[in-house]
């Protein structure tokens, strides 16, 4: 082989290097206006999201103004439609139900509570406080059972309220 036929040689392989190089940058650059495209709309998503959930933690506090039952809960049932994961929402519609002695719904909702938020050991000590209600001392204890296991301080808390003042646990 002749040192012209080597130079050729060597050319077609840099100019092939060349263009796999430019169909790997072409493929990056559709990759990354999809990503920036993906990101941008995760970003509105995203916003969109916190708007809804900004609605309904300020619609569950508006709700603890306000004196009848009733609208509390069509207040709060509103929020719940907003973004059913807010922090006290359930429990809140719990409470309202327990208001006006609906304590099977308040049992529901505070079911509701443990649903979205199970690591948080309010719901189960508001089920507790609506199966008492409902004079179901067996599914009382289980929930405060479950209280604590969720979070030991639940014990002390439990302690303190005189709604459990007879329960042994």
């Amino acid at each position: 082989m002749t040192l012209s036929d080597s130079l050729t040689v060597l050319n077609v392989v840099i100019a092939a290097i060349g263009v796999m190089f430019l169909i790997f940058t072409l493929a990056e650059f559709v990759s990354l206006r999809r990503l920036r495209k993906d990101f941008h709309q995760f970003r509105v998503d995203l916003v969109a999201e916190h708007y809804r959930h900004q609605q309904a933690a300020h619609r569950i506090i508006s709700s603890y103004a306000i004196k009848d039952p009733l609208q509390r809960i069509a207040l709060i049932k509103s929020a719940l439609e907003r973004d059913d994961s807010v922090f006290n929402g359930y429990n809140s519609l719990g409470y309202a139900y327990l208001e006006l002695g609906d304590n099977l719904k308040a049992a529901d909702a505070f079911k509701g509570a443990i649903q979205k938020h199970p690591e948080d050991k309010a719901g189960y000590c508001d089920l507790a406080s609506a199966y008492l209600a409902l004079n179901d001392l067996s599914l009382c204890k289980e929930y405060l059972r479950k209280a604590i296991e969720v979070d030991p301080s639940a014990k002390e808390d439990i302690e303190e309220d005189p709604r459990f003042a007879e329960m042994v646990i």
